[in-house]
């Protein structure tokens, strides 16, 4: 998965969370992600797992087909690809790893003024939970994607997301509880 990719996974497994409701303080699920490309016939499937809490932070990993860690806490992260080479992703150089990080943990926390300031948000209650859409507001953000769809069960806990990027790609993430 390259930065770009992770970038639009990380910014956007975060507004599920964005209801009134207080969100949980953590959340820990298995995914598959389902990514198609322009001029590719085959979607790409990953599966892997997620993880957030307040004290560690966020963990997203591919386990297979191939195995990628990334990490992030506080304003560090952490990378490991798929050769097994580790590297850390200084805030300076990676601009965006700062804003990934703070939309993150606005959405997380319930705060919806940061997510406003960069998308167009539209909720509607569903019998269990709520489906939230987010378009981008004018500017980097909607120069790569279209729109994010998000179901969710509860306040904080995704079922699944789907990324309209304006390429005409598309990516698909469904999520399943993890054992604690």
């Amino acid at each position: 998965m390259n930065l770009r990719a992770l970038f639009l996974t990380l910014l956007l497994a975060a507004p599920a969370a964005i209801a009134a409701d207080a969100p949980p303080a953590a959340f820990n699920s298995n995914f598959v992600q389902t990514r198609t490309l322009p001029g590719f016939d085959a979607p790409l499937t990953s599966r892997g797992n997620m993880r957030y809490d307040k004290v560690h932070g966020f963990h997203w990993e591919i386990t297979a087909p191939y195995h990628y860690v990334f990490e992030m806490n506080g304003q560090t992260a952490l990378e490991e690809l798929p050769d097994g080479t580790k590297r850390d992703l200084d805030p300076d150089q990676n601009p965006w790893l700062v804003a990934v990080e703070h939309i993150f943990i606005s959405a997380l926390s319930g705060d919806r003024t940061e997510l406003m300031a960069y998308f167009d948000i539209h909720i509607e209650p569903l019998p269990e939970g709520q489906s939230v859409t987010l378009k981008p507001k004018p500017g980097a953000i909607a120069k790569a994607i279209e729109s994010i769809h998000v179901t969710e069960s509860a306040p904080g806990q995704p079922e699944r997301i789907e990324i309209a990027e304006t390429s005409g790609g598309r990516m698909d993430i469904r999520f399943t509880p993890a054992a604690p």
